[in-house]
């Protein structure tokens, strides 16, 4: 039995890892999602040009609910994040659903818990290691990574 894929709005390319090893990709189009983390209409129409170019089925809902109806008891895959309102949505998925995460080579090495609220505010304290091969080596000194 294979894997569904979920896709979310930090896994959008076409070589992204979870795409390894087949299975049908999904991603939710959750405007409830995408009112909580604040996404206007460009934000929107660039995920929305994004998952064109993917092997991807675009279905409109809520996430939890929608992905529990489409696994119908097979494991759901996607990738691993920080972001804890897409943290917030597996938690409430492992309720109900195996959920296996699928991480990626690390883009940045940050010291503290990142604002996701803003690109800038997270750009700030990612640029100083971001694009270094393995995002750069981390402080191993620091406590707070």
């Amino acid at each position: 039995m294979t894997d569904l894929i979920w896709i979310h709005d930090e896994a959008l390319r076409a070589d992204h890892p979870v795409f390894a090893g087949g299975g049908q990709a999904v991603f939710i189009w959750d405007n409830a999602y995408f009112d909580s983390i604040n996404a206007g209409f460009k934000q929107r129409g660039f995920i929305y040009e994004a998952l064109i170019h993917l092997p991807v089925e675009i279905y409109k809902g809520d996430t939890v609910q929608t992905l529990s109806d489409l696994a119908e008891n097979q494991p759901i895959r996607t990738a691993s994040t920080p972001n804890p309102y897409l943290r917030a949505i597996m938690a409430d998925l492992r309720k109900t659903q195996t959920l296996n995460l699928v991480d990626e080579d690390v883009f940045a090495h940050l010291k503290g818990k990142p604002d996701l609220r803003r690109f800038f505010k997270y750009w700030n304290k990612a640029k100083a290691s971001a694009m270094q091969i393995n995002g750069g080596t981390p402080d191993l000194f620091d406590t707070d990574l």
